[in-house]
């Protein structure tokens, strides 16, 4: 009852055989092309020259064989992709509250102040980025000082 099961069988379509039958037909040709140019060219040749003929294809194809052999033996592989590393910033893992634990000085407290009133007195827009990083450093600044 259940050793007994029935096997199922690989569902072929009538356009399958019809590419499998024309593949199978067009490599018998080649063969065919292949065999009757060979037995013209060899039909002509004093059996001698044949089996000098097969000894050097023999040699040729033997030693060629011999060399893929040892070079796949004695060859290190190459990988076939690198992984290279990947540039990552170098405080990537601080979150910035590193910051808190060292306090501003007051001289470079003062020194910020100058360089506000400065650029104030030029008319002269200070960069958004540096501006962010002032207003952080005022900040801490004001909390060390509470």
């Amino acid at each position: 009852m259940f050793w007994k099961r029935k096997k199922k069988e690989p569902k072929e379509t009538p356009l399958q055989d019809k590419v499998a039958g024309k593949i199978a037909g067009g490599l018998i040709k080649v063969q065919t092309k292949f065999s009757d140019g060979m037995n013209k060219l060899v039909s002509t040749m004093t059996t001698k020259k044949v089996k000098m003929w097969l000894a050097v294809f023999c040699i040729v194809s033997g030693g060629l064989s011999v060399y893929f052999f040892v070079n796949a033996l004695v060859t290190k592989p190459k990988p076939v992709f690198k992984i290279d590393n990947v540039l990552v910033p170098e405080h990537f893992d601080k979150s910035g509250d590193e910051i808190m634990e060292n306090p501003v000085p007051d001289e470079m407290y003062q020194n910020i102040q100058e360089y506000k009133r400065y650029m104030d007195s030029l008319g002269e827009p200070i960069r958004p980025s540096l501006l962010d990083s002032i207003k952080i450093l005022e900040e801490i600044y004001s909390q060390q000082k509470k």
